[in-house]
């Protein structure tokens, strides 16, 4: 391993040589150093991984025992892969499967490579994180130092990607008595349901496009960022995110009730304040989440009750504060007399209609705020519209973009999974690692693994390679450089 490491170096040299050269003489800022320096290590990266690739291959050629399930098809077959460090190309065999008729090529077997495998994992992720960043274009910028991928080709990784990964072991669950839920969603525009030009319009011209991911936090209360800070923080927020239509919804509360049964001790938990708007999928969350309680978020009750007066004039301020009177008071009827009261004085349809809609929707969500009543020093309000708009909107809806909904779901797990501390490439390797898991061949790996150990036991006994390199302090360099500055004046 060393001599191919050594050959490299060697090979890679005359290019760092020439940098300094350069550099030293125009008088270039170090900058420019530190740009050159880096092209050639890139370079000479792709080189060494074409040797270790080539390398590999030739040692699982000459391994004993392989001709007896394997026999040779093709030798030198090509083959260029995208990684980090940009595009490469190599050389290996490729042998049929004695015992099933199957062709394969086991160096790339031994690496992980899948036939048809023009990308890897290294690169997508880099890829990945941008475009869930920013978007598909610079992402596939960001594949690698010199080449880059197409938008389509980003779409079809956030599309065929599973985006869920094991949690780490607890080995203790937290105890705390109060924990918070806020829940909302965002409106993504779609570009089509099923095919593009399905979309229908309404009656007004406009088309009914929207997809709705959405958002469920957990956390265990807020604190300030610093001890003499205005702005507040959330106590370890864990997200979740995605579509969960329908009858899926109860997906979602699975997995947040799963979360919060991993982590928290149940029997020392006392209660689960779920905040929202009082949208029906929200409350469906109390069913699920045990010692769970509705909290309604007094924002969206301050809308309609603000909503309810606007045609109240001079009066308006004063019916706002009688609504708000009889909440604390609890009293149903009053409220209920208030807005006949409201109604009574709308001169237009819809604005009675408006109003009656706002007297509905307090009396649907009664519990959720008579709560304050009794909780509120422990409710901490909602946060959603905010970690909406960071989390979702910020890429999915707050410019004019377009999505599928497989596109769209799961742009928001991935946002998710990054805003909870998860990493890309980690999930692209568990995934693969899942797929080799299932097509394992014990008898095709014990052969690769022998190859393994020996390219292991060389590295072990050629150490003495790189002896010039180590005992010659590098007094080469210091020679060349005192030279150029004597040319150099």
């Amino acid at each position: 391993m060393n001599e191919i490491i050594l050959q490299c170096l060697t090979k890679n040299l005359e290019g760092f040589v020439k940098k300094l050269t350069d550099t030293i003489i125009t008088k270039k800022d170090a900058s420019d150093l530190a740009i050159g320096v880096k092209e050639e290590t890139d370079e000479m990266g792709r080189n060494i991984m074409t040797m270790l690739m080539e390398t590999m291959d030739e040692v699982i050629k000459n391994e004993p025992g392989r001709s007896d399930r394997y026999e040779v098809v093709h030798t030198d077959n090509p083959n260029t892969l995208l990684c980090c460090l940009g595009s490469f190309s190599y050389k290996r065999t490729y042998y049929r499967d004695k015992k099933t008729g199957e062709y394969v090529y086991l160096s790339d077997h031994q690496f992980g490579i899948k036939p048809k495998t023009k990308t890897m994992e290294d690169s997508k992720a880099l890829a990945l994180k941008e475009a869930v960043e920013s978007s598909y274009r610079k992402g596939g910028l960001c594949a690698s130092v010199t080449d880059s991928l197409s938008k389509g080709s980003i779409k079809n990784l956030i599309h065929g990607l599973v985006v869920d990964m094991p949690q780490p072991e607890i080995k203790e669950k937290k105890k705390v008595k109060t924990l918070h839920i806020n829940a909302d969603e965002d409106h993504v525009a779609a570009q089509f349901w099923n095919v593009k030009g399905d979309l229908k319009q309404n009656e007004d011209g406009t088309k009914n496009n929207t997809i709705m991911p959405k958002l469920v936090y957990v956390y265990e209360g807020t604190e300030r960022e610093s001890p003499v800070s205005k702005r507040w923080k959330l106590v370890n927020p864990h997200y979740f995110s995605g579509l969960y239509e329908r009858e899926h919804n109860t997906d979602l509360w699975l997995e947040v009730a799963n979360y919060i049964d991993t982590h928290y001790d149940m029997d020392f938990l006392e209660t689960v304040y779920l905040c929202g708007d009082g949208a029906n999928w929200i409350k469906q969350g109390i069913s699920w989440i045990s010692k769970s309680q509705f909290v309604l978020d007094k924002f969206h009750l301050k809308k309609y009750i603000h909503k309810s007066v606007t045609h109240m004039g001079d009066q308006a301020e004063i019916m706002k504060q009688m609504i708000e009177d009889e909440l604390s008071f609890e009293d149903k009827s009053a409220i209920n007399e208030i807005y006949r009261k409201l109604i009574d004085f709308a001169e237009s349809e819809s604005k009675k209609e408006e109003v009656e809609k706002a007297r509905k929707y307090i009396m649907n969500n009664w519990k959720g705020i008579t709560i304050y009543n009794t909780r509120g020093n422990e409710i901490t309000g909602c946060s959603a519209e905010g970690h909406v708009s960071h989390i979702l909107s910020s890429r999915m809806s707050s410019r004019p973009l377009g999505w599928s909904k497989k596109g769209a779901d799961n742009m928001a797990k991935l946002r998710v999974f990054a805003w909870n501390g998860g990493n890309i490439y980690d999930l692209l390797m568990y995934r693969k690692y899942k797929e080799r898991q299932e097509e394992r061949d014990e008898e095709r790996d014990t052969i690769v693994k022998r190859a393994r150990t020996r390219i292991a036991k060389s590295n072990n006994s050629n150490n003495h390679t790189l002896g010039a390199i180590e005992t010659g302090r590098v007094n080469w360099l210091y020679e060349m450089m005192k030279g150029i500055r004597g040319t150099c004046g």
